[in-house]
């Protein structure tokens, strides 16, 4: 009897043990709930591949870094292998303008997310963008021009000056949802007294979620305006300056969403003389050329109705710029349906005959 109870206690402790330690499998398997908890950098192994020294780039706070001296500078490979797609759709690194990594953000076990920055003549932009753990590209956005940037606007009196600043942070407020805030201030400083008034304010807000498999998704859109705008006055300045707003706010939206050509269409039928420079600049820059055959697929199909305001853009930098018209004809070579590159073979023989 002794002998029997015997077995039975030992079968019973095995059986719990064997129990907590499925329960602990279990639990090392589940998903991470924080971003915090993710401490396996064989998801970053596609940039240690390329040579990259990332560990000092892996940011885990609640906001990206802004743009700083300390930005690792990317060799010619690197680029070609992280920057396709994000900047141009076949980018070639450019002997006057230079790209260095900023941050690297695990979003889940299977997403990453870098920040670039990209130095040209006296301009800065940054991108962010979503890769796999293989790296391959998911997703990108750009994501503003300089992000601390002040200069002095123009002498208010000889103690007064009006000072522009703009500022843009982008905020995580959950593991993989996160707030694009671009802020832009006018300032009057008062050289006697080193004080400063702020006279005007306007902040632009989107808020995105990074979907499990890459994807970046707008959620929520939202801003607001404070005080009196200085440095135009009137109805048309007032107009372009809302304008060219809305042209920011659009240059901004992930490279998937599937409404931005819409927009920017319906936006290109609004704008006149004075704004027209800035919509073909802004258009061809940070939506055609990085995804050029999505651009020309959406004029094509809507060619008979509402496509017009977006063959300006392509018009203009295919007559003028010889650089980018080899970009558009090998977009162009690039589509997969002979019907469209008949279509654009007629369009760009018009745009050279009306030159």
């Amino acid at each position: 009897m002794k002998h029997i109870l015997l077995i039975i206690t030992t079968v019973l402790i095995l059986c719990v043990s064997c129990r907590g330690k499925g329960s602990a499998s279990a639990s090392s398997n589940s998903r991470h709930d924080s971003i915090a908890a993710i401490d396996d950098n064989r998801s970053f192994e596609f940039l240690k591949k390329l040579g990259i020294e990332y560990e000092s780039l892996i940011t885990k706070d609640n906001s990206l870094p802004a743009p700083s001296d300390r930005d690792f500078l990317l060799t010619t490979p690197e680029q070609c292998s992280l920057l396709r797609g994000v900047i141009t759709s076949d980018f070639t690194p450019s002997d006057t303008a230079s790209a260095y990594l900023v941050s690297v953000r695990q979003i889940n076990d299977n997403v990453i997310l870098c920040q670039y920055k990209y130095l040209f003549s006296d301009a800065e932009d940054v991108y962010i963008a979503t890769y796999d753990t293989d790296g391959h590209l998911i997703d990108a956005m750009f994501a503003g021009n300089d992000w601390d940037k002040s200069e002095l606007a123009y002498n208010l009196t000889d103690s007064k000056e009006l000072v522009s600043v703009d500022h843009t942070l982008v905020y995580f407020i959950g593991d993989h949802e996160f707030t694009h805030n671009h802020e832009y201030k006018e300032i009057e400083h008062n050289v006697n007294t080193d004080k400063d008034t702020t006279t005007y304010s306007q902040m632009a807000s989107m808020t995105c979620n990074i979907e499990p498999n890459g994807k970046i998704d707008i959620t929520m859109e939202d801003g607001y305006e404070d005080g009196v705008f200085r440095l135009c006055c009137g109805s048309d300045c007032k107009k372009e300056w809302k304008l060219m707003n809305d042209m920011l706010s659009l240059s901004r939206y992930p490279y998937s969403d599937n409404k931005v050509l819409d927009q920017w269409n319906e936006l290109g039928n609004m704008v006149d003389a004075a704004s027209s420079e800035s919509f073909v600049d802004h258009f061809f820059k940070y939506v055609f050329l990085p995804q050029p055959e999505k651009v020309l697929k959406w004029v094509y199909d809507n060619r008979d109705y509402k496509s017009l305001s977006l063959t300006m853009p392509l018009g203009f930098y295919y007559t003028y710029t010889p650089q980018s018209r080899k970009i558009i004809d090998e977009a162009i070579a690039r589509l997969d349906n002979p019907a469209m590159q008949a279509y654009y073979k007629e369009m760009t023989e018009l745009w050279i005959t009306n030159d």
